[in-house]
This record gives C-alpha cells, sequence and structure tokens, in this order.
C-alpha cells in the first residue's frame, strides 16, 4: 500500500535528521523573534490600538495562539497589561512633553455610509 510505505518513509526520514520526537520543531522554529518584552509590548498595541480589554491577555485562544508559537512564553494577567498600558503611556508623554515647540491635539469622530463610528486623532 502507497500511503503505508509514504509513512514508512516519512518516520525513517525523520529519525535520520535528528531521531524524530518533539525536538526537531527546534530546528524549525530556530529563525522566532519572540522576547517576553516584545509580546508584552505588542500585548499593549493590542489593546490601545484595536480598543481591545485587558481581559484579552486571559483569553484561552490568544495564549494558545501565543504557546502554539513558543511553548515557553510567559504569558501575563490582565492586571500586568493594564499596568504595562500605563507604563508606556507615562513614557510616550515624557517623550512628546520634551518635544520642541507646541502640539495641538484635535480628534475628529464620524461615521461612515456603513454606519461604522471612527474616531481620529490629529
Amino acid at each position: 500500500d502507497a500511503s503505508t510505505s509514504n509513512l514508512v518513509r516519512h518516520v525513517s526520514m525523520c529519525k535520520a535528521l535528528g531521531g524524530g520526537g518533539q525536538g526537531t520543531i527546534t530546528s524549525f522554529a530556530h529563525g522566532s523573534t519572540y522576547s517576553h518584552g516584545r509580546l508584552r509590548l505588542l500585548l499593549v498595541k493590542e489593546v490601545a490600538v484595536c480598543a481591545r480589554p485587558f481581559a484579552i491577555a486571559e483569553d484561552e485562544p490568544i495564549r494558545e495562539i501565543i504557546r502554539m508559537c513558543n511553548a515557553n512564553a510567559r504569558l501575563i494577567s490582565a492586571n500586568t497589561l493594564s499596568k504595562d498600558v500605563k507604563e508606556v503611556y507615562d513614557i510616550t508623554k515624557k517623550i512628546v512633553m520634551e518635544l520642541p515647540g507646541r502640539i495641538h491635539v484635535v480628534f475628529d469622530g464620524w461615521a461612515s455610509g456603513g454606519k461604522r463610528s471612527s474616531q481620529g486623532l490629529n
């Protein structure tokens, strides 16, 4: 049977490459750019830019996606994410306050024909 012989050939090849098992994923994921700090910053971005709740950090599907990408990823709580957002805000505020000149901030709210509301910062 061709399907069984293909499976046997595949198993033999995997053993030849690295003994098979879960260790072979390491060679596949060697280009991973995961870092705990970057994960936290990306979660801050998700909350701030996409208007997601802090609880997204504790959503099981999000945690599964993170673990799928890196089984050793350190996950954070909604409380930690809230503190991270505040810290990024404070850092950004300090940077903006040190810019020369003055900054004028205008909020612009509107709704499209599809009744989708939007707010902009100009």
